[in-house]
């Protein structure tokens, strides 16, 4: 009997997150509100849509049916990721667009002005904080981390739950602050400066690069450390 009574409050607790979930409403944290217009969002290319954010402030409650207070407009949009594709919460790259839809920076939540950003969805981590405290832990070493800010993410009048609006990687006197390089510095000392390399999942941007001459630690087989090239293209 109480083996069941246990089962009976296990369920009655999942049906009321899930209704809470679907009745999402309000929350302390800010609201990112995404419309495609019924287009689905694909792993490239970027599709058009509107973002709204809701960010009434500290200590506020911020509501869905509030008007937009973080920013109003056009952005590009697409899934991103590798095998986190595969898990029911997406993760998304954005570009900020004017009306001709060309990229422009704009400040979000207070951080530092750009064009690209990324919903990350902590998923596989039911702390939702890991990537946050290691980002923060490594900028108080005095090294460039991406800055994060936790919000709310409905799309499509769908509540996707809760994301980490977080800084891209790139190039930029805000985040990767390093020389910019073009196809005309072929030469000479600018040629010293101004990378960004990875090690990655040979998916998405990247993929050229070379093989290190050092084996990772506990190597398995034929194994080796690839660096991919990030910046410049």
């Amino acid at each position: 009997m109480k083996k069941w009574f246990l089962v009976s409050v296990f369920i009655v607790l999942i049906v009321n997150i899930y209704k809470a979930q679907v009745n999402f409403t309000e929350s302390n944290l800010p609201i990112f509100i995404i419309e495609t217009g019924n287009k689905t969002i694909v792993d490239e290319p970027k599709i058009v849509a509107q973002l709204k954010i809701i960010d009434n402030g500290s200590g506020k409650r911020n509501r869905i049916t509030d008007l937009p207070t973080g920013y109003a407009g056009k952005i590009g949009i697409e899934i991103r990721g590798s095998s986190s594709q595969m898990f029911p919460k997406k993760q998304y790259g954005f570009e900020i667009y004017n009306d001709a839809e060309e990229g422009i920076n704009v400040s979000l939540l207070g951080l530092p002005k750009e064009e690209d950003w990324i919903l990350n969805a902590p998923y596989t981590d039911k702390s939702l904080i890991r990537n946050a405290l290691a980002y923060k832990w490594g900028s108080a070493l005095g090294n460039y981390a991406p800055r994060t800010k936790f919000c709310e993410v409905v799309i499509n009048g769908a509540y996707k739950g809760v994301f980490k609006l977080t800084e891209k990687i790139k190039r930029d006197n805000n985040r990767v602050n390093i020389s910019k390089l073009d196809a005309t510095t072929t030469t000479g000392n600018a040629l010293t400066g101004g990378y960004i390399i990875k090690i990655d999942k040979q998916t998405g941007s990247g993929g050229t690069g070379w093989h290190s001459p050092y084996f990772p630690i506990n190597r398995k087989g034929a194994q080796t450390i690839f660096y991919q090239y990030e910046y410049p293209d």
